[in-house]
């Protein structure tokens, strides 16, 4: 019957490997703080879209309304391309995103595509340190009679 003892070489053999499991730790906890900033932050562009592509369908409208004109589309693009940037200017956090205003060939669908860099908590450590590109897409239909 033999006995396993251990030997003096083996103490503090444990030690690297709590260490290991620790950085394995903090690195997925980094990594999820970072997925969660980078999807907040699409949320919030999303967001910002939706509301640009509201605001962008209610002046199209607006300015259908007021004008008599057979050519109007253009005027409505052109309303709709002011009440997209007066929409990201009303609000210092909008100042960085960046909108694209579409009309559909029947002028009544509008779409604004929305892009803006995000910096997100620990992208440094996965190579993403300059921030994430982000892009969302709205579309609204302007409430034309």
């Amino acid at each position: 019957m033999s006995i396993l003892r251990l030997g003096h070489d083996d103490r503090g053999s444990t030690l690297p490997l709590i260490l290991g499991f620790f950085l394995v730790a903090l690195l997925a906890v980094a990594g999820s703080v970072a997925a969660g900033d980078a999807f907040v932050h699409q949320r919030s562009l999303q967001d910002v879209c939706d509301g640009a592509a509201a605001a962008a369908a209610a002046s199209a409208a607006d300015l259908a309304r007021g004008s008599a004109l057979a050519g109007g589309a253009e005027l409505r693009f052109a309303g709709a391309q002011a009440a997209v940037a007066a929409y990201l200017a009303r609000d210092g956090d909008r100042a960085h995103v960046q909108a694209v205003t579409g009309l559909s060939q029947d002028a009544t669908v509008l779409t604004v595509r929305c892009e803006q860099t995000s910096g997100i908590v620990f992208g440094a450590m996965f190579g993403l340190g300059r921030g994430v590109h982000q892009s969302a897409r709205s579309s609204a239909r302007a409430p034309l009679s």
